[in-house]
């Protein structure tokens, strides 16, 4: 048996697929996944490894080293540090991001990890909803922001803030009383408008300073 060689994406990246003798298969030394042994059927002539998770070739799409049925590997991309697939599915680091209409989905940010924060996190959004995800969940699935009824009206302000005609949102949820034409963000989790200061989603007591020249 020869040595087993860890694959990296396009980025130079290691992911957990690992390839000894012509054989490719899933096996990532994170202690989370308790050394999962995975081997995978992929054709290393036209082999993409697309991040830690996915990978394809011309015909197959594998994550974490299972089949993804009915999935074609064509369209099937990575969207940004959050989000991976194409026409048949959206896929977060923890699983199925549930999106309503992947055949239109876009990605509103890189889904970076902020300075001085522990995990990534992301907008998007269909021909339907925005979405928010965040990798403080175990969940999979991308937060669908309720009150954003004009998905191409809305405008992502900074990595927790954005807004649409109606509302100003933080992560998923709407502001309430926040006015989108006067709010205007101040910090990582800080913003204003017209009226009120806010921390998150939460009105402060106090209200803004005047900006008019004394």
């Amino acid at each position: 048996m020869g040595f087993a060689r860890i694959l990296k994406d396009e980025s130079g990246r290691p992911s957990g697929y690992r390839e000894c003798d012509g054989e490719v298969c899933w096996m990532p030394q994170r202690q989370s996944y308790d050394q999962e042994f995975r081997l995978v059927k992929i054709d290393e002539r036209t082999m993409v490894v697309l991040n830690h998770d996915f990978i394809k070739d011309a015909s197959r799409v594998y994550r974490q080293g299972r089949l993804l049925k009915g999935v074609p590997p064509k369209d099937f991309r990575v969207l940004n540090g959050v989000f991976v697939g194409g026409c048949k599915g959206i896929w977060s680091p923890y699983g199925d991001a549930r999106i309503a209409h992947p055949e239109s989905f876009q990605v509103l940010d890189d889904g970076s990890v902020a300075p001085g924060e522990v995990f990534p996190q992301s907008y998007g959004r269909d021909q339907e909803f925005v979405y928010f995800f965040s990798g403080s969940t175990d969940s999979g699935k991308a937060l669908r922001l309720r009150a954003c009824k004009e998905p191409g009206d809305f405008v992502l302000l900074s990595r927790n803030y954005g807004r649409d005609s109606r509302c100003v949102y933080y992560q998923e949820a709407a502001i309430k009383g926040a006015d989108p034409k006067t709010f205007v963000v101040t910090g990582p989790h800080d913003g204003q408008d017209k009226k009120h200061q806010y921390h998150a989603s939460i009105a402060q007591t106090q209200t803004p300073p005047s900006h008019k020249s004394r």
